[in-house]
């Protein structure tokens, strides 16, 4: 059967082809994170930041995002806004990355362990893959069973990734999505700290 013929027989809600969506520079999702500035410190500039200690997360910009990252889990947007420092102040790229450092979140004396982590990770990956999460709209946990993400492999052949090849897809962003701060979107204002977070292939 054909990857097309495929998809379109997978759920009869389906009457149109497959979305086929480029992975090379994809922009999956971006997040204004709010800091209160600890009171303890006078900083008027990005670069002076250098400790985690400086920063203490109070939301995301958006309501909206907040709640439908709270669909991952309650604690998720506290498990984004640490990754969000973790890149700006030491480099993090991936959520792989982070998932393997000793000094991250800790939550109510809980430390997250790595497969934990991981296990949060990819399905915030899959919602971002399969659904709208990452946009201004209400989740309402409905997946697009008609996406289909395609990216050339190591021998100039396309592969493609469809809802059947999901946990691969999980995997491969898992490791290799890009996180970066977008620098043009981030700044102080008076005692708080807006930072940017780009997720992204």
């Amino acid at each position: 059967m054909s990857l097309v013929k495929a998809i379109s027989t997978q759920n009869k809600n389906i009457s149109h082809q497959p979305n086929f969506i480029h992975l090379k520079e994809k922009i999956f999702a971006e997040y204004n994170f709010i800091f209160h500035i600890n009171d303890g410190y006078l900083i008027n500039a990005l670069s002076n930041f250098n400790s985690k200690d400086q920063l203490l997360f109070q939301k995301i910009k958006s309501k909206t995002l907040q709640l439908n990252l709270m669909m991952v889990d309650s604690i998720f947007p506290l498990i984004l806004a640490d990754v969000t420092l973790e890149v700006f102040l030491n480099g993090i790229r991936s959520f792989h990355e982070y998932a393997q450092l000793k000094n991250k979140i800790v939550i109510n004396d809980l430390k997250l362990e790595c497969n934990y982590l991981e296990y949060k990770f990819k399905n915030f990956i899959h919602y971002l893959l399969f659904s709208d999460i990452a946009s201004q709209t209400t989740f309402k946990g409905i997946i697009n069973l008609d996406r289909v993400y395609y990216l050339k492999n190591k021998i100039e052949e396309l592969k493609y990734y469809s809802i059947f090849e999901q946990k691969e897809i999980q995997e491969l962003l898992y490791i290799n999505a890009r996180l970066e701060i977008n620098i043009d979107k981030s700044f102080i204002n008076d005692d708080k700290a807006n930072i940017c977070l780009t997720i992204r292939f």
